[in-house]
């Protein structure tokens, strides 16, 4: 399976108008991997497979380079001016505390 490069699965996600907790809380993958993923962390072609899969089941289409060219990207989702970016229900985010800096 040839797995987009890391800019390519943050647009697939920002495409979809979801966070990194939205992509958590629906596809089950840590926001940590999701982030490592995202910067091209190497170690991470299990988390990269999975996430792909979850974008292309919400609508993402990723297209592979050829003729020259470098990747691309579709979402399905918006096929109208007023399409929603994606089908997904609204769902309740953890509150994911920063230390304080004394």
């Amino acid at each position: 399976m040839l797995l987009p490069p890391p800019i390519m699965m943050k647009l697939a996600r920002e495409f979809l108008g979801l966070s990194q907790e939205m992509v958590e809380a629906h596809s089950g993958i840590s926001r940590s991997s999701i982030q490592r993923v995202e910067r091209g962390v190497a170690g991470m072609l299990n988390s990269a497979a999975e996430l792909k899969k979850f974008y292309v089941k919400n609508g993402i289409v990723f297209l592979p380079p050829e003729n020259g060219r470098g990747w691309g990207i579709v979402n399905n989702n918006a096929v109208e001016d007023d399409s929603p970016l994606n089908h997904l229900p609204s769902v309740e985010l953890q509150k994911h505390s920063t230390p304080k800096v004394k």
